[in-house]
């Protein structure tokens, strides 16, 4: 048996020799202690693990698995999972209304729903969750509010300084007296910020005057016996200016006493001078009027301004 194991020695590497924890001795008398039941030898001190080094310096063999990783079955992260699941949308009933909305919005509300039932955990949960949501806001608006303020300072020295030197005022969209900072909200544009804005701005105004001189041509050009149709038409024409001067900017509109000496310009000028200019006014305002027309009718611009009012009340769609 020792002739066997020499021989199979004599074939190993030497360094693998040397790596082996017993010596052939050893192993010997180890298995005569197990099988005569010989008393075990001590392991040598060169063979007991040393103080500071590992007994596995080579470390544990990596595991290698049956199943290689393969891209076209590999499942749907769960990532993207709760994603889709979170936009799923969910039907809800609040009242005699049934609605459809993101499955996210339907938790929060539900943990919102219980936390104003009294229940202390969804308090705390809701508290939790809101605190650092509104704190984030609070500090994007105070940055939002300070830039415009920065913005309003710089074009208002632009101005200034075209002004002294006696030139026109430079196009700042939106201009700096639109823009309305509110500590704690974001800031609030009253007037036009871009191009196709403003352009919409200029039409009104268009409207507007013509509109003004609509007024004195219903008043002036009513035919005889139709006074009274004429200055119904005149007030209707009135209102129509007052409903488009509150669409404008402030710094753009017409004060009472701008739209009294409009109107009694042309209350004054040459009766073929106003039905001239006003046909003007109609085709700048991209409306064909036929001259002299005696327009609007009264039920029409009451009508209109019912109708504005509805659309502007809270919770109007």
């Amino acid at each position: 048996m020792t002739k066997r194991r020499d021989d199979k020695s004599s074939t190993e590497d030497p360094s693998e020799r040397s790596e082996r924890l017993f010596s052939d001795e050893m192993v010997d008398r180890l298995k005569s202690a197990l099988l005569f039941g010989e008393p075990i030898p001590t392991l040598p001190k060169s063979t007991r693990f040393q103080k500071g080094q590992s007994g596995n310096p080579k470390g544990r063999p990596k595991k290698t698995s049956s199943f290689p990783f393969h891209p076209r079955i590999e499942p749907l992260p769960i990532q993207e999972l709760i994603l889709k699941e979170a936009e799923r949308g969910v039907t809800i009933r609040e009242g005699d209304s049934v609605s459809v909305i993101p499955a996210k919005q339907a938790l929060i509300r539900a943990l919102q729903n219980a936390a104003l039932k009294g229940n202390p955990h969804a308090q705390r949960t809701w508290i939790l969750l809101y605190a650092p949501i509104e704190r984030e806001k609070a500090i994007e608006i105070k940055a939002e509010n300070e830039f415009w303020e920065a913005y309003q300072q710089s074009c208002r020295e632009e101005i200034k300084e075209a002004e002294s030197k006696g030139a026109a005022p430079p196009l700042h969209l939106p201009h700096p007296d639109d823009i309305i900072i509110r500590y704690g909200k974001p800031p609030l544009f009253t007037g036009p910020t871009n191009e196709a804005e403003l352009k919409d701005i200029e039409e009104r105004i268009k409207l507007t005057d013509a509109f003004i001189m609509q007024i004195a041509v219903n008043e002036r050009c009513a035919l005889p016996g139709k006074t009274e149709a004429g200055l119904q038409c005149a007030e209707a024409a009135t209102i129509f200016v007052a409903l488009l001067n509150g669409t404008l900017p402030k710094r753009l509109q017409l004060s009472d006493a701008d739209f009294i000496t409009k109107l009694m310009y042309f209350q004054n000028i040459p009766k073929r001078t106003l039905l001239k200019s006003t046909r003007a006014a109609w085709s700048a305002a991209g409306l064909h009027v036929p001259r002299g027309k005696i327009f609007p009718r009264l039920e029409i611009a009451r009508a209109v301004v019912e109708g504005f009012k509805s659309a502007n009340e809270p919770g109007a769609n």
